[in-house]
């Protein structure tokens, strides 16, 4: 029997009302899996974990995170290059991809069909990997949003989960759903798997949230930032509110708030952001000392095609063909 999940568990009192009951994030973590702007995010690059804000890129310690799934976008998001890749060239922007997995983004500079699901590239041996194996040319990927265990207040981050790992998590979330314990109430224990000759990732169960974590929590679910990150709100319908809020915001701006900004702003701003910068070395994933610069990704890189090809490039040949 698999040990993902304990098979006894202690159920805290502040949660017992919570197991058995239906969770809508955790039919969004399998959802899709068979029986511009940059975001923050976990890279698994080398089988080691590194965040990766703007061009900045931080090694972790740490080759085990406890965190908490904060969102998931309930379908696949895919991604489809017209070129092999290569190990020694700069990550591009794949040449179709889709968020939703039902139609290519609009981003996309080639989009190869109407619909992902009748796409040739959507069918199972449209590649060939280098050893045999038949797996698909468009890579499935799920898009999670997640937060630190030990620093829920803390930093958003996107972490995709690759076409390899894919199996493992829908595996995970049908252990938790059996013992009726929704994804949203426990910490989930993502490490690497060390029988893997490529980054894989592994879900095992962490242990509960405390009332304080979990109250933390439950504001983040279904909110906007949440679902910016994991893809749901970026959609080509959404793409166009900016632009309307750009035009008739600064009228009221202008009007009315300025003598309130330039009084108060820098005042706030010079006395919050080092505190918050301090207590963040000593929370969260990003407390290690190791930085370097990411030469690949620039500030000015804000499309969200350019998102996806620094995520897809960090990933190794190995695991972006590998099927799930």
């Amino acid at each position: 029997m698999s040990n993902i999940v304990p098979v006894n568990v202690q159920i805290p009192a502040h949660l017992a009302g919570r197991v058995g009951v239906p969770s809508v994030l955790g039919a969004a973590l399998t959802g899709g899996l068979s029986s511009g702007q940059s975001f923050p995010r976990i890279s698994i690059k080398g089988s080691r974990f590194r965040i990766v804000e703007g061009d900045t890129e931080t090694l972790l310690d740490s080759t085990t995170l406890e965190v908490v799934i904060v969102g998931a976008n309930p379908r696949l998001s895919k991604t489809w290059y017209a070129t092999q890749w290569d190990a020694n060239a700069e990550p591009s922007a794949p040449d179709c991809f889709s968020l939703d997995g039902i139609t290519p983004s609009l981003e996309a500079t080639d989009p190869q069909n109407d619909l992902c699901v009748t796409c040739p590239h959507n069918a199972w041996g449209s590649k060939v990997t280098p050893t045999g194996q038949q797996v698909k040319a468009c890579s499935d990927n799920k898009r999670l949003a997640i937060v630190a265990a030990d620093d829920p207040e803390g930093t958003i981050y996107l972490l995709s989960v690759t076409p390899a790992a894919l199996k493992g998590l829908n595996q995970y979330q049908k252990e938790l759903s059996v013992r009726g314990i929704p994804p949203e109430i426990i910490k989930t224990r993502v490490s690497f798997d060390t029988d893997a000759s490529f980054p894989k990732l592994k879900f095992t169960f962490g242990g509960f949230l405390s009332a304080e974590v979990q109250a933390i929590v439950d504001h983040l679910f279904g909110t906007d930032q949440v679902k910016e990150i994991t893809g749901e709100n970026r959609d080509d319908k959404v793409v166009e509110v900016p632009a309307k809020k750009v035009a008739a915001e600064p009228v009221k701006e202008v009007a009315a708030k300025p003598a309130k900004e330039v009084a108060a702003k820098p005042a706030k701003e010079v006395a919050a952001k080092p505190a918050k910068e301090v207590a963040a070395k000593t929370r969260g994933f990003n407390s290690t000392k190791e930085v370097a610069a990411k030469p690949n990704l620039t500030p000015e890189a804000t499309s969200l095609a350019d998102e996806i090809a620094a995520l897809i490039g960090s990933v190794d040949a190995d695991d972006s063909q590998t099927a799930a």
